[in-house]
């Protein structure tokens, strides 16, 4: 499921309706590629090309950023032309999203590729996901934040602390590998604390939920 960024989310969708290349960033695990999925699924029907996802992560080699989003988007390359030049000529008369995950150690051919589209297609969008912004002209870039979160200064019930993405967010993936997990008035402000220390950042927090298996939010909270 997807938790909260209700805020995020319509900022975004008002971002992409007046540019063409939005990249999202912020540190590792603050949800910036599920952020910009659901954004991208939000948006379909503005695209009758289709919105596609070309995921970046595993790749090493620079050279082969262009060829990676023409293999998702089904472009082939033509005799004698680079294949850059062949994936722009192939998208010039498409509408169509491109989300571009996991850019940031693969700025410089991910900058290269975004700046070709923008420069030749006039109907294709760039949907980025970077620690880095890619440095091209016409960007706008988007800091992701974290969660929203309880003030572990102030006392918390099981029930004020469900306003809090973070803490949401806890409890459903905690249900997933424990399905009687409850939050109580009495582990409450223990909860509210270890999302506070994982600073709102969603995959800590998954990470931490995980072990309700076999250990009691006190106990994850003091480990």
């Amino acid at each position: 499921s997807f938790v909260g960024r209700e805020k995020e989310i319509e900022e975004l969708q008002a971002l992409l309706e007046e540019c063409r290349l939005l990249t999202l960033t912020g540190s590792g695990g603050t949800g910036k590629s599920r952020l910009s999925l659901r954004v991208a699924e939000n948006n379909l029907e503005r695209y009758p090309d289709g919105a596609w996802f070309v995921e970046l992560a595993a790749l090493a080699d620079p050279s082969l950023v262009a060829s990676n989003v023409s293999h998702v988007l089904g472009v082939k390359e033509s005799a004698g032309a680079p294949i850059l030049a062949s994936l722009t000529e192939s998208l010039k008369h498409k509408k169509l999203l491109i989300v571009l995950d996991n850019c940031e150690h693969l700025l410089d051919a991910s900058a290269r590729l975004a700046e070709a589209a923008l420069r030749s297609c006039p109907n294709v969008q760039i949907l980025a996901s970077s620690r880095q912004p890619l440095g091209v002209p016409g960007e706008q870039t988007y800091r992701v934040p974290s969660l929203s979160l309880p003030d572990p200064g102030k006392q918390q019930t099981a029930e004020s602390l469900l306003r809090f993405e973070a803490v949401r967010l806890f409890i459903e993936r905690a249900d997933l590998v424990k399905p009687d997990f409850q939050v109580t008035n009495q582990n409450a402000s223990a909860l509210a604390k270890l999302c506070f220390h994982l600073d709102g950042i969603p995959l800590a927090i998954e990470l931490a939920a995980a072990r309700v298996r076999s250990l009691s939010i006190e106990e994850i909270d003091r480990r």
